[in-house]
């Protein structure tokens, strides 16, 4: 996927550059309210253009991208949470086996006095 995404990319901007420079149309820009007009060539506007979709795109992916890595790291503690449980218990387990194991040579010792 990544592969066919570049060759796009490569061919969006070979195209770009082509039309850009074949044609030598200007476009007069004039910012409303204001005396102030540009007047830009085809390239100049078609890379513009170009670029801010790029910025558009890579941001877009950067929330995605910094949302599935706080979801991650959440998941993670969550799973060092479940596994931290799991020893305590093993450990608790053993403890209790131990104290058994002591009150049952206690017992016998006891018995056997008698």
């Amino acid at each position: 996927m990544g592969t066919i995404c570049v060759i796009l990319a490569v061919l969006i901007t070979v195209f770009v550059l082509m039309t850009g420079q074949y044609n030598d149309a200007a476009i007069n820009i004039q910012i409303m309210y204001t005396d102030i007009s540009l007047k830009l060539s085809f390239l100049i506007i078609c890379l513009l253009t170009y670029a801010l979709g790029i910025l558009a795109g890579v941001l877009l992916m950067l929330s995605s991208f910094f949302e599935t890595a706080s979801r991650y790291s959440k998941l993670k503690k969550q799973y060092d949470k479940t596994n931290i449980g799991a020893d305590d218990a093993e450990e608790k387990i053993k403890v209790l086996e131990n104290k058994i194991k002591t009150l049952e040579i206690a017992l016998d010792k006891a018995i056997n006095n008698k």
